[in-house]
């Protein structure tokens, strides 16, 4: 039986199609088992549920997205094994830390391995600055620490950022829509199939994740360390696509219009590492401080926190498309600047509430906790 020919857009419906027809097959069968075994993140004092959900839903991500990426991916991109490989150790990692919490500096020693496996094995590493203060083509080690340095912080930056229903799921399927189309005017139909099985294991995930009946659960650092190690692969394809010969349009400032496709992750650990530091805590020590607290403490629920938190990043993203002309230096500093304005504004918003809440009789919760 000779092998079907397919098109490349007929292999990136599959990879999409596939990725959410196994989703949806193994998220309910993995709700039952995990509640069975009691496996459910509980409520604690750094915790915004209130009772336990079953937890582990990055099986399910994992498993669509493996079956949907490696139905459709053959032929497409090389060293496709050692990428697997990478995103396996990942998952068990995530696993392992969802059932016995392990300590941030073994998680990050696993990721730097993991990041060493894809820099060493393929082709999937930094090699270019685009022209950043006057460097273009990067030396080996240079090249070494950049591509570890960026996997490190975007695999966290997505573990961090999964603090409420649907946040991290609904980056994820914006990142990977953005660059998913992205990569296919540009012909690059490996990534677009990569973006499309992680887009079609999103899009199933958030329906449970959102949901308010026994159907809900959470992904846990299985779901977030494997989705930041994708989005940190295709994040390097972006940058050195646009460094090449595109056919679409090479970005004049591809560095900063990817730090504006992850700028909610990325802005938020740049934000509260930051604020832990200054208030001389390890950075690696959990807190309230993050922008989705910062959202429920303004009095959003979670939904609407995380579709106006969307919204913003949708916004970010289409306005660095657009001044991609100005340069990476320049778009950075107005990235950041808008970033700084909408938390002085949540901020601002916080306060409004805290101070509605006291002057109704209602328990007074410290601004400063969140703020």
């Amino acid at each position: 039986m000779t092998a079907l020919d397919l098109s490349p857009l007929e292999e990136i419906l599959i990879a999409f199609f596939g990725s959410m027809f196994f989703t949806w097959i193994i998220i309910p069968r993995l709700i039952k088992v995990v509640s069975t075994l009691r496996l459910t993140d509980k409520p604690g004092k750094r915790k915004v549920h209130n009772a336990e959900i079953p937890t582990l839903g990055g099986l399910g991500i994992f498993g669509g997205f493996a079956f949907g990426f490696h139905l459709a991916i053959n032929g497409y991109i090389s060293g496709v094994a050692y990428f697997t490989a990478a995103v396996i150790i990942l998952f068990f990692l995530g696993i392992e830390d969802d059932l016995v919490n392990i300590k941030p500096r073994k998680k990050i020693y696993v990721e730097v391995f993991a990041a060493l496996i894809i820099f060493f094995f393929t082709d999937m590493r930094f090699t270019n600055f685009h022209d950043f203060l006057g460097i273009t083509i990067i030396p080996f080690w240079l090249s070494l620490l950049t591509t570890i340095f960026l996997v490190v912080v975007i695999i966290n930056s997505l573990n961090l950022i999964d603090g409420i229903d649907g946040l991290a799921a609904s980056i994820g399927i914006i990142a990977s829509t953005v660059m998913g189309v992205w990569f296919w005017f540009s012909g690059d139909y490996g990534y677009a199939i990569m973006a499309s099985s992680l887009l079609g294991a999103l899009v199933v995930f958030l329906w449970f994740n959102l949901s308010n009946s026994l159907r809900k659960l959470f992904m846990g650092d299985t779901g977030s360390l494997v989705i930041g190690f994708i989005l940190s692969v295709m994040i390097i394809r972006f940058n050195e696509i646009n460094a090449g010969s595109s056919t679409l349009h090479n970005l004049r400032s591809a560095p900063a219009i990817s730090i504006a496709i992850l700028i909610v992750p990325l802005f938020d650990t740049l934000r509260v590492f930051t604020l832990r530091t200054l208030n001389r805590r390890s950075p690696f020590i959990g807190d309230k401080r993050h922008i989705h607290h910062l959202m429920l403490g303004a009095g959003y629920s979670h939904r609407i926190s995380t579709l106006y938190i969307s919204i913003a990043q949708i916004i970010i993203i289409a306005l660095a498309f657009a001044l991609d002309h100005i340069g990476i230096l320049w778009l950075s500093l107005i990235l950041l600047l808008i970033c700084l304005g909408l938390i002085e504004l949540i901020k601002l918003k916080v306060r409004r509430n805290v101070e509605r809440m006291r002057l109704s009789g209602k328990k007074k919760k410290r601004a400063d906790t969140i703020i």
